[in-house]
């Protein structure tokens, strides 16, 4: 997102810098601590997990990772505790990066063995989605593990937009990733669209 070999439109860069202040002061609906602080990664601890193990993978990027709550407290998954998410995960080598987020907007100089993104892409404009989408296969070893939501949210940017910026059907996200993945034919996409009723469909 900050990488200086592509370019992203100005619709882009203007939408950045409101996340930069939603993230800093909060929405009408949550305060500035819990705002885009990473917690819909909760519903995906074990498919990530299952391709972690799938792939024999033992460092990743979480792209887009908010204030990534669950990677700096403890949780309790199926009745054992452990000291944060990566500790579930069996990985030691992780890297946040959220251009939003001043303490994680530093881009990836290296590539991981996965690269996950959750409930991130539906955030960008639709002119840099693919570019977006491109860039996580970039900085991909071997996987990428890819939610994308496919309906409005219930916030809305300060300017009046819906904070999801980029709404398609899993059959038009399907075709994107099916065009992307000849590019990358040495990643596998995992891709997963939430419908309004919380329903996940696998795309890939």
């Amino acid at each position: 997102m900050n990488n200086k070999n592509i370019s992203f439109s100005k619709e882009y860069q203007d939408t950045l810098e409101i996340y930069k202040q939603l993230h800093l002061n909060g929405t009408e609906f949550e305060s500035a601590k819990n705002t885009f602080d990473g917690k819909s990664l909760k519903f995906f601890f074990h498919p990530i997990k299952q391709v972690l193990d799938l792939t024999k993978s033992d460092s990743i990027i979480d792209f887009g990772c908010g204030k990534a709550k669950y990677y700096f407290e403890e949780i309790n998954i199926n009745n054992n505790t452990y000291n944060n998410i990566t500790n579930f995960w069996n990985i030691n080598d992780f890297y946040l990066y959220d251009p939003g987020v001043k303490n994680f907007s530093k881009y990836p100089t290296r590539k991981a063995d996965g690269v996950i993104c959750t409930d991130v892409v539906e955030h960008i404009p639709e002119s840099d989605a693919i570019s977006f989408i491109e860039e996580l296969f970039k900085l991909a070893n071997k996987f990428v593990f890819i939610v994308i939501a496919c309906y409005p949210a219930k916030k809305t940017l300060p300017d009046g937009r819906n904070v999801h910026l980029c709404i398609k059907s899993a059959n038009e996200w399907k075709k994107i990733i099916k065009d992307i993945r000849p590019k990358f034919s040495s990643i596998s996409p995992y891709v997963i669209c939430a419908t309004k009723r919380k329903q996940f469909i696998a795309v890939s």
